[in-house]
């Protein structure tokens, strides 16, 4: 029976993609390559592509075409991300390498929870319109998660390179299937890509590091060894690099794209010629660096974003140094709550390099590196284009990188990353102009994948135990408008038994200590989860009180509908 359902879906499925014609009239198209606005167009979406664009009084439909009125509303591409890292799921203990956690959740049980929840990211994704997203490295298993999803329509695209080729090491990652791999020799890179071939990456990346043990020089040959590699066999070779000299022997070698900012240095005028002469693509990931500064100094940002859509397991974690004994910390928390986050001019030096190169005409993408510690899947993505924003560039110019530069800079132009005839109808129904606001890109009204019409608010769906959570994050950042969403309308909160308060707006009065009670933090001792009830033994800091209590959570259609507190 269950195969006989499966099967049923699949060809509805079919039938909605390949069958019935949509037209979406006098809507807004925003022309991406240009900035420029098309007023009250309509266009046709067959067999999963763009069919036609035109004035809405030139169209043409016939009673049976699925119609839709977009009066009023604006549409653009499906966003890109170009660069994240599915092994990675932005928690406090995703890089051992950078704060060794492990002896709390072993990295084993990391990497099996990322690979487990890489439908939750997936659907987050697409839920923020974020149709194609761009994995930069990972282990074998990534290929997995591509081809498992490749032909589900509502699921985003997915492009992957394998491991990362490396000139150095990183045991702290290694397990049976690294997401690096170094490579010392010329056999090295002719083995590991032979195995890499066999899965048919879409990219290739390169991890260049260069330091007093390694000179960025010394590994040029195999640098380029592996741009010309790539090249024979069609492929892009994108390499990290955050210095100006191995971004420019990366180029030098045949680099098609640098993924990070060049940090250490104001990239100079002819670099910047080469870098547009050669097509080669600059993804800046602002955020990425800071958001370790602020996860590890205790200065987390809580953005509206994250507290909203990241998955909230991960973004948790972020505050489990709170309940961690301050005298077992690693090093480097210590150190930066000792110190706080260090002044230094990396920050102002990415963006001025990004505006220089955005004015020059350099091809441009966004990508959000999400997956390392404090940059979460999909909901990083507003937050990479506030920051490219903050260096200068126009909403016009945020919404070319995230889509068709995106698309140019790896090779899949003409497929998507713009909207015209015979695209992939990867598109974005907006009730808000996103020119005026980048923020308007979170008033999706509709989502089409591959023609596929989608409703937002189809595509997460939380559980008891994840709303919770979510709420409890909301909690300890002291964000009382994202706690508050976490709640239904009629909320009943009980203490002993004895009814405390019920509806939203008491609850807004009752919590606003969130927004001044100092050293507040809530702990989770123990949970269990029964069916749409969760309880959690709860330490609370109360400024300088203690209180522990019992909290039963009774979670119906994704909000928390009564709450019983037992002291």
């Amino acid at each position: 029976m269950k195969k006989l359902i499966t099967l049923i879906a699949l060809m509805l499925e079919f039938l909605n993609l390949f069958g019935q014609e949509t037209a979406l009239r006098n809507v807004n198209i925003i022309e991406v390559k240009t900035g420029k606005q098309l007023v009250n167009y309509s266009l046709l979406i067959s067999k999963g592509k763009i069919s036609w664009i035109g004035p809405d009084k030139k169209i043409k439909v016939g009673k049976e075409v699925n119609t839709i009125d977009g009066r009023g509303k604006y549409l653009i591409p499906g966003l890109i991300d170009s660069h994240i890292h599915f092994f990675q799921s932005g928690s406090l203990y995703t890089r051992p390498d950078a704060v060794d956690l492990t002896k709390h959740v072993s990295y084993q049980t990391e990497r099996e929870n990322g690979f487990n929840n890489s439908t939750d990211y997936l659907n987050r994704y697409l839920r923020l319109g974020i149709t194609t997203i761009i994995d930069n490295g990972g282990p074998f298993s990534n290929f997995i998660i591509r081809d498992s999803i490749s032909k589900t329509a509502t699921y985003p695209n997915v492009l992957v390179t394998g491991p990362l080729f490396s000139i150095v090491e990183d045991k702290e990652l290694e397990l049976d299937d690294p997401p690096i791999i170094r490579i010392a020799t010329t056999d090295d890179i002719d083995k590991l890509f032979n195995k890499m071939l066999l899965k048919k990456p879409d990219f290739i990346k390169m991890w260049y590091i260069s330091g007093k043990e390694f000179p960025a020089e010394k590994s040029f040959s195999l640098v380029k060894y592996l741009a010309e590699l790539s090249a024979k066999n069609g492929l892009k070779l994108a390499v990290h690099a955050t210095e100006l000299e191995t971004a420019r022997l990366a180029v030098d070698a045949g680099a098609s794209v640098l993924v990070h900012s060049i940090m250490d240095n104001i990239i100079p005028d002819d670099f910047v010629a080469i870098l547009k002469s050669k097509n080669v693509t600059y993804v800046p990931t602002l955020i990425v660096m800071g958001n370790y500064d602020k996860t590890f100094s205790g200065q987390l940002s809580h953005h509206q974003q994250d507290l909203m859509w990241a998955n909230p397991f991960a973004y948790g974690s972020l505050t489990d140094i709170e309940s961690m004994d301050s005298t077992s910390w690693p090093s480097v928390i210590t150190w930066f709550r000792r110190n706080g986050i260090p002044k230094n001019h990396t920050d102002s030096i990415m963006k001025v390099n990004l505006a220089k190169l955005v004015n020059a005409g350099v091809n441009v993408a966004t990508g959000t590196d999400a997956g390392n510690i404090g940059t979460f899947h999909a909901s990083s993505y507003i937050q990479e284009l506030e920051e490219m924003g903050k260096a200068g560039l126009s909403n016009a110019e945020l919404i070319k990188t995230s889509t068709i530069n995106a698309a140019l800079g790896f090779g899949i132009q003409n497929h998507i990353g713009s909207i015209e005839i015979g695209k992939n109808a990867d598109l974005l129904l907006l009730a808000k102009n996103p020119m005026e606001s980048i923020q308007n890109l979170n008033s999706i009204e509709f989502i089409f994948k591959n023609g596929m019409m989608i409703r937002p608010d189809t595509l997460v769906k939380e559980t008891p135990e994840e709303v919770v959570q979510r709420q409890l994050n909301a909690y300890n950042a002291r964000n009382l408008n994202a706690f508050i969403d976490t709640y239904a309308d009629d909320i009943e909160i009980y203490y002993n038994e004895e009814l405390r308060l019920k509806g939203k707006s008491q609850m807004r009065t009752e919590y606003d200590f969130l927004n001044h009670v100092p050293n507040l933090y809530c702990q989770i001792q123990n949970r269990i989860v029964i069916n749409n009830k969760v309880i959690d033994l709860e330490k609370v800091r109360f400024g300088g009180e203690t209180i522990r209590a019992v909290a039963i959570y009774e979670v119906v259609n994704g909000k928390i509908k009564k709450v019983s507190f037992i002291e």
